[in-house]
């Protein structure tokens, strides 16, 4: 009868051994090292992968397991724990059986298994639970939303990833134009769709036989801009001179709006974010969250204007924008507030534009693309203008960040008065 030896992570039968191990020949994107099971028949090692990670910090070699210390010890204990039971199962039956096989057989065994359970939803749950505790949330969020999408074309009928091919995706891509898909959404969902795959073949979650993507090309998505939309500086003078309520919701949009164009077209989530010791002797400085540019801006009396009302009795430390608050102390519930207050201001701004007599549609996005374009016809040069948003390419924005100085970009911004 077969008998797991005594050391617990190692077991033993007609020579073949298998051990969790953190394969540190390996390092992944997010820095881990793959968490494996290492399987040794004759002295040759085959590695088969648990779809997990962790750092070598956080990895007990002693007891072959995450340190009880890691966030997701007893997730990942489990999931190994599994893993080792279905070897010593795959072991039993051949005992039983009289028949011999090879650690490549077993590696061969147990991945079918696996992959056989894993299927295209539950690697898309898998993922979005890991970017959640990693506190990855708008990533999370995209998944979360491409998944979504999916189910709505299978009729929430779960997938194999062999299923999907190319064949397939074209009538999913179809689908999505019947909806009214924009195509940035129809790439984005597409997109999405390519980089689970890459994460399920990276951790042999999938064959990179089942990969479709290499004969279903995304360029043409590539390629597609989206609109950009700027409105002018009479219609910018037009929504200042609207007067609302210190208590609407119209009050609080307008001023976010009007603050974001004198201010480089600093983006909602970055005015959400900003607190008082943010602002010193007129100059406003912080970190982009999405590029972590730093900036630094002399800001223009409209601007120094709107901060008046919100300073009052205001500490040092509180946020200066009623978006946030001490009871957003996660990222999920700081991402769902954003959410749920862009939304508003964005609703808020549709009734300025008609208020104003602005027929273009209104979100806090425009404000961006107006400082850019009032800028441009005003005659500042494209590398100023480029250097004030803050460009995508960390490149191209650290060539300019080193050739301008703060008195260059802040004469420029004069030109919006």
């Amino acid at each position: 009868m077969f008998k797991p030896c005594l050391n617990q992570d190692l077991y033993l039968y007609r020579m073949i051994y298998i051990k969790a191990v953190l394969y540190k020949s390996k390092k992944l994107k997010n820095g881990e090292h793959p968490i494996m099971l290492r399987i040794i028949k004759d002295r040759k090692v085959q590695y088969l992968s648990t779809g997990k990670s962790c750092s070598p910090k956080m990895w007990s070699t002693k007891n072959n397991l995450p340190r009880s210390s890691h966030p997701l010890f007893r997730e990942y204990s489990i999931l190994i724990g599994k893993k080792k039971v279905e070897a010593e199962k795959i072991i039993l039956e051949h005992e039983n059986s009289d028949t011999s096989f090879t650690g490549d057989q077993l590696k061969v065994v147990l991945k079918k298994k696996r992959n056989k359970s894993e299927t295209v939803f539950n690697c898309f749950l898998n993922f979005i639970s890991r970017m959640k505790d990693s506190g990855q949330i708008k990533n999370s969020l995209v998944y979360k939303d491409a998944l979504r999408e999916l189910k709505k074309f299978t009729l929430e009928k779960d997938l194999e990833f062999h299923q999907i091919d190319v064949a397939f995706l074209n009538r999913y891509e179809e689908f999505m134009k019947k909806c009214n898909l924009g195509p940035s959404t129809i790439y984005l969902y597409l997109r999405t769709l390519r980089a689970l795959f890459n994460k399920a073949i990276e951790e042999n979650y999938c064959d990179k036989a089942c990969y479709p993507f290499s004969k279903f090309s995304l360029a043409k998505y590539a390629k597609i801009k989206t609109a950009k939309r700027a409105i002018s500086k009479i219609e910018i003078k037009k929504i200042e001179k609207l007067k609302f309520s210190e208590d609407s919701s119209l009050y609080h949009a307008k001023n976010i709006f009007i603050f974001s164009y004198y201010n480089w077209g600093i983006n909602f989530v970055d005015i959400a974010h900003l607190k008082w010791k943010n602002i010193k002797d007129n100059r406003l400085t912080y970190r982009r969250k999405k590029t972590k540019e730093n900036f630094t801006i002399g800001m223009l009396h409209p601007a120094i204007r709107i901060l008046k009302y919100y300073r009052k009795s205001q500490t040092n430390d509180g946020f200066i924008f009623p978006i946030l608050n001490e009871v957003h102390d996660t990222p999920l519930k700081v991402e769902n507030r954003l959410k749920k207050i862009l939304r508003q201001i964005n609703k808020d701004l549709k009734e300025i534009a008609l208020l104003a007599g602005i027929d273009e549609k209104l979100t806090t996005y425009v404000a961006r693309h107006s400082f850019a374009t009032i800028m441009k016809k005003s005659g500042v040069s494209n590398s100023i203008i480029k250097e004030t948003l803050g460009h995508d390419s960390e490149k191209t924005t650290q060539i300019y960040l080193d050739d301008f100085e703060n008195a260059v970009l802040d004469n420029a911004t004069k030109a919006l008065l």
